[in-house]
């Protein structure tokens, strides 16, 4: 089966037929865990970096200061892995240095995943994060490969918005 993770969405599996994809991370972070032993994965697409109050449609994998705890639990509870055993990759979190990035959200979110996963004991591998590429991240339950898909960010500059700022991100 495949699985697609949205913005925010996350998915676990223990069947080695399954593939687990998510689209176009720029300034959000996708962390994915892998159990060899178990050959269980884990995938979250992290949208923020802290989750202030959860309203009834969020997930904790919505948010950095959430989502490793919570994929962890997802993963202890379904296929009984040990955190000792589990690999962890962090992708994305674009450096957008455009001027019209004030909220460096990026930045932010990998930040806010790396201080999470230390206070949580949990060793990371900084596999693909920063720069100016989004990136599809497709990744084969059997063997923990996560395969990159880069395409470069487009910065556009125009008029000046509300704020008096130009430019953007294209997608």
């Amino acid at each position: 089966m495949e699985y697609v993770v949205g913005i925010g969405g996350f998915a676990v599996s223990g069947n080695p037929d399954d593939i687990i994809k998510t689209f176009a991370l720029s300034t959000c972070v996708g962390l994915v865990y892998y159990s060899m032993r178990k050959r269980a994965m884990g995938m979250a697409h992290i949208q923020l970096p802290v989750c202030r109050s959860m309203s009834a449609g969020d997930k904790p994998s919505r948010f950095a200061d959430a989502a490793p705890e919570f994929l962890l639990s997802e993963m202890k509870t379904r296929f009984g892995i040990t955190p000792r055993e589990v690999l962890i990759s962090l992708y994305g979190g674009i450096d957008s240095k455009g001027e019209s990035d004030c909220f460096r959200i990026g930045e932010k979110n990998l930040q806010m995943v790396k201080e999470t996963l230390r206070k949580l004991g949990l060793v990371y591998n900084e596999v693909d994060t920063g720069g100016q590429e989004s990136r599809t991240l497709v990744a084969y339950t059997s063997t923990g490969i996560v395969e990159v898909i880069k395409r470069p960010m487009a910065f556009r500059s125009g008029p000046a918005g509300p704020a008096g700022r130009t430019g953007g991100f294209l997608r």
